[in-house]
């Protein structure tokens, strides 16, 4: 059976990490410049604490 290429890229996105890990770190991705756009300050802050969090995971 052949997979998709949508699929293949969830599967090696952050290889074994559970979904609602990967779910995380696109949504940081995608809320953090328009975030940054209506206050770079704010968009500083939440930088460190999605950085925090992701080493906090990571440890997990």
């Amino acid at each position: 059976m052949e997979i998709s290429w949508g699929r293949a890229m969830w599967r090696n996105f952050l290889g074994q990490s559970p979904d609602w890990y990967k779910l995380a770190l696109l949504g940081f991705l995608i809320i953090t410049p328009f975030i940054f756009l209506a206050n770079p300050f704010i968009a500083g802050w939440l930088l460190v604490a999605e950085f925090i969090f992701t080493l906090a995971m990571a440890l997990k």
